[in-house]
């Protein structure tokens, strides 16, 4: 029998192997951490260096998609540079750094012969340079250190930085010198928003400035009593605008106000009603206009104002608000910021304490809480997501618990009316996102959190302490329960800890982008992403404007009508649905080409007639309907024939009316097997059941 010899390649890499289990082995951990802490900037630099070299000398690749819908690698062209440029920046993290510079490792280790560490250097003397580079780059993902590096390149490099190299590498200065004048104009419209930019962001409310103000500040956790207090001095004043977070609050606000005999508009960014005679107005936080002038202004949940999507209309509204009086309202953790901010315009504050009406505990009888076996009358059962909400009230419609619904897709008038239905006890329990925790008075007894962990729109990620205290704060209503409950389905012992944890201050609020800066010279995009790169001043942040900036270069794609984007990009829009989001550029490219769009072709479309009410997705069909129903409510408004608001508004409630008789059923769809049809736990987190599977499997084997 003859024996197999080894290939030479083989045996290199099983002594390669064996070399770098020994230099794992050797690694002086200890010294290396206190090397890096001390040294951290030196190699960072270095690697940052050496990514500009890269991109200076290299040929480059990005991934796209092919015809097979798969991604290949393609290198940079003149058609992809820009693109190229732009997104750089936000690419960088430490999985493409890695990818991008597959010799990270011996660029540290050139750093590592300067060290005076006897035992590094012994360390690196001792083993080939390629073995040890290897053994570096596992220490940098094992430690983490390699994300401190990603952050150090993300921050210093820019799309300017990106290009001036690539107009320096020989494989594209023909491509680079294409891109110059747009660079050029890049860097001139930067420039000229850098210096138009006040380092004191007060100056940039010059109405205000003129005004003389007084703040009330009302700190307390939620169920404290903090906005009734301020809404009836709202009332009591000659003119007066409350400002909500959400267009349920605006409309509740509303409604209560013309109840009580204080007449009351109500303008939100999908819906303009007028009351005859009425000096006040309800309104979501959006909707502000700076150049109005009232006797009190109520600005509710103020601690939005560090929300990175949202947050700085809160700001404009505190810098900017032209009225005698302002009532703030927030949580404790916003307190010094809002003093400073205050403090900053020159005006006069004071500040009210409010404590809990109720005492709020954990529910320990339900420690170890089981579904549905453990949901009692008056439990509020909290998930994160519109699937799982529909979810977990067709599981317990299903044991007989009738059930509200509350997510923020739903049309608020539906949300209203849900909140109405537990709250008059029609209905049991109410299951809720996190929609529930922003100002909505219900009389709920206990919190369920029946999840942990939520999708913020970038990431899942854990709740946080803010986030459990808003939402596990609703429970205990003053008058109806003398105490409020707080369970959870996993992670009793965290939920308990970040619910009575110390406040941590907030360190910064968001800063919008002036209005008259979109009126410079430039695409409007450009523009906001430039905006969104100069470094803002003090405890100010730009924010996160990424999803406007997107909608801006889809409507730029389509004609660059920098008037109209400027007039578009204020209509609120759901740019992750295709039905809403196809509506909304279809009406942008008829206004551009001089054609009035038909509302009522898309009415017709949308409409309520069109969904059958047995359907499995009527709700979802509906909740769609309603929000192209809002846009074409917001479009008309802007651009349209003031006769078909009213058309409009009916489509909408009709839409509403259809969703009620839904929701009185109590019969949403089950979780089911996508294959089979087979009943799954709202928990459950495939959409096949474990026969189906396995079928599947074997059936896949056997092909084989």
């Amino acid at each position: 029998m003859k024996r197999r010899h080894k290939s030479s390649f083989a045996i290199k890499k099983a002594q390669f192997n064996t070399e770098l289990k020994e230099a794992k082995r050797r690694f002086p951990q200890e010294a290396f951490d206190e090397y890096f802490k001390r040294e951290h900037i030196t190699i960072s630099f270095a690697v940052y260096s050496e990514l500009l070299d890269i991109l200076k000398t290299e040929k480059i690749y990005i991934d796209v998609r092919g015809e097979n819908g798969k991604n290949e690698k393609q290198e940079i062209s003149s058609s992809t540079i820009e693109r190229f440029c732009r997104d750089f920046q936000n690419r960088i993290n430490a999985v493409y750094l890695m990818q991008i510079m597959p010799e990270m490792g011996q660029v540290i280790l050139d750093i590592l012969w300067e060290s005076d560490d006897t035992e590094i250097l012994e360390f690196i003397t001792s083993v080939r340079k390629k073995v040890i580079a290897k053994v570096i780059m596992k220490y940098l993902r094992d430690s983490k250190r390699i994300k401190e590096i990603a952050a150090f390149c993300k921050n210093n490099i820019s799309e300017h930085v990106v290009f001036e190299q690539l107009l320096k590498n020989p494989n594209y200065q023909r491509a680079a010198r294409r891109y110059k004048k747009t660079m050029d104009a890049k860097r001139l419209l930067f420039e000229t928003i850098e210096t138009s930019t006040p380092n004191d962001y007060t100056k940039l409310f010059p109405l205000a400035r003129q005004e003389k103000r007084k703040f009330i500040i009302h700190i307390g956790p939620t169920n404290s009593g903090k906005t009734y207090q301020a809404l009836e001095d709202l009332k009591k004043s000659e003119s007066g605008i409350y400002l909500a977070p959400l267009r349920l609050l605006a409309y509740e606000q509303y409604e209560k106000m013309n109840r009580e005999g204080v007449p009351c508009s109500m303008i939100t960014g999908e819906e303009r009603i007028l009351m005859p005679g009425s000096f006040h107005q309800s309104s979501t936080i959006e909707m502000l206009d700076l150049s109005e002038e009232w006797d009190m202004a109520v600005i509710d949940e103020a601690q939005m104002a560090a929300d990175r999507q949202r947050g700085g209309y809160w700001t404009s509204a505190i810098l900017g608000a032209r009225a005698k009086t302002i009532h703030i309202c927030a949580s404790g953790d916003a307190e010094n910021l809002l003093i400073r901010m205050i403090e900053s315009c020159g005006d006069e504050y004071e500040v009210q304490y409010h404590e809990r009406k109720t005492p709020l505990v954990m529910d320990e009888s339900a420690a170890d809480f089981n579904f549905p076996s453990d949901v009692i009358k008056g439990d509020a059962l909290i998930v994160f997501s519109r699937k799982d909400v529909h979810s977990v009230a067709a599981e317990l419609q299903d044991h007989g618990v009738k059930c509200s619904i509350i997510y923020g897709s739903l049309p608020y008038d539906v949300r209203h009316r849900e909140a109405q239905k537990f709250a008059d006890g029609d209905t049991d329990v109410v299951v809720a996102t996190d929609a529930i925790g922003m100002g909505m008075n219900l009389p709920i007894r206990r919190i369920v959190f029946l999840q942990t962990i939520k999708y913020d729109g970038i990431n899942e990620r854990p709740l946080t302490s803010s986030e459990v205290k808003q939402i596990g704060g609703r429970a205990g209503r003053y008058g109806k329960y003398d105490t409020g409950y707080v369970t959870s389905y996993y992670d009793y012992e965290t939920i308990e800890g970040l619910l009575f944890s110390r406040m941590i201050p907030l360190r910064q609020v968001m800063i919008n982008i002036p209005e008259d800066f979109l009126h410079k010279d430039g695409k409007i995009s450009a523009i906001l992403d430039t905006w969104n790169k100069i470094p803002a001043e003090k405890y100010y942040n730009k924010g996160d404007i990424s999803e406007k900036i997107s909608i801006a270069r889809a409507l730029e794609s389509i004609s660059d009508n920098r008037e109209l984007i400027r007039r578009f990009i204020r209509i609120p829009i759901n740019q992750d649905n295709r039905d809403i989001f196809g509506v909304y550029l279809e009406y942008y490219k008829l206004v551009n080409d001089g054609i009035s769009p038909d509302i009522r072709r898309t009415m017709a479309e949308f409409g309520a007639d069109t969904v059958d009410e047995e359907s499995k997705d009527a709700l979802l069909h509906l909740e769609i309907g309603s929000s192209i129903f809002d846009f074409l409510y917001a479009f008309t408004r802007a651009f349209g024939d003031m006769e078909d608001l009213y058309k409009i508004l009916e489509g909408k409630r009709l839409i509403s009316e259809k969703i009620f008789t839904i929701l009185d059923k109590q019969k949403l769809n089950l979780k089911s097997c996508a294959y089979c049809g087979k009943k799954l736990k709202w928990s459950y987190q495939y959409n096949m059941c474990q026969e189906c599977f396995r079928k599947r499997r074997y059936l896949r084997k056997h092909r084989q």
